[in-house]
């Protein structure tokens, strides 16, 4: 009688569920090692290149100048350091300080190597939650900042809890959220984790009415944009920051329903 419960519809269902998981998260594994790898020999030292940073994406990154030129940002925080192109670019280009976290160990050794000659660059290693509670106790939670997050990769999402970090420690920041579904463009890549676990407004919605935090998209569409072409929302507490942004040729605000 147990061997026939064991042939049932659900529990054949639930062990293909299972398998199709354990065989996705050891794709991911052996991509994530691949590209670990591949950096370590061909760029062990962090290079400036169109191709890299914010997933070689031409638009993004006009985003990001748009953004450093419309406020007087204090530093950069930065959650899921990865390879560190990113983080570089982040750095080289607004010649702020970064902060950033890596909760994989073999990317943050990796990161850190790539950007050992960068002295206003400081990583650690750990979960994005904890690295932000501890920012936010101290001096930089005064200042203005401009944050990127870019944890997501596993099945223990941190986004709506970073976000809810970052409401209740600062005053004064933009936040940039990678891999971020677009509504109006579905060409645009986004990350999906299953049911309640998509990047999309919906995740957010409590903590953006919470903050008072303004919506922004792309203005260009998946079409113009090159590399990852991965979506992203930028979201700021409404006023003299958020009147700012809504100048910005490179964004779009967004209505929330």
């Amino acid at each position: 009688m147990s061997l026939l419960k064991k042939l049932t519809p659900d529990f054949l269902r639930g062990r293909y569920l299972n398998i199709q998981k354990r065989l996705q998260n050891l794709e991911l594994e052996v991509r994530h090692l691949n590209s670990a790898v591949d950096t370590m020999l061909v760029s062990p030292r962090y290079v400036p290149a169109d191709e890299i940073g914010f997933n070689g994406q031409k638009h993004r990154k006009k985003i990001f100048a748009d953004i450093m030129g419309a406020a007087s940002f204090d530093a950069i925080i930065e959650t899921g350091t990865w390879l560190g192109n990113t983080t570089g670019f982040m750095h080289l280009t607004s010649g702020k300080p970064v902060y950033s976290c890596e909760l994989n160990p073999r990317f943050a050794a990796l990161s850190r190597m790539r950007l050992a000659d960068m002295d206003q660059v400081h990583l650690q290693l750990g979960d994005s939650r904890k690295f932000l509670q501890a920012l936010r106790g101290s001096d930089l939670a005064t200042k203005t900042v401009f944050i990127y997050l870019d944890a997501h990769w596993y099945d223990d999402l941190p986004l709506a809890e970073e976000m809810e970090i970052i409401g209740s420690g600062w005053k004064n920041y933009v936040v940039l959220i990678d891999d971020f579904q677009v509504p109006d463009d579905r060409e645009y890549y986004y990350d999906n984790y299953g049911e309640g676990k998509a990047l999309e407004l919906s995740l957010l919605s409590e903590v953006i009415r919470k903050n008072n935090l303004a919506v922004f998209f792309p203005q260009a569409r998946c079409s113009e944009e090159t590399g990852g072409c991965c979506g992203c929302v930028v979201l700021v507490p409404r006023g003299e920051l958020s009147q700012k942004l809504a100048k910005l040729p490179s964004l779009r605000e967004w209505k929330m329903a």
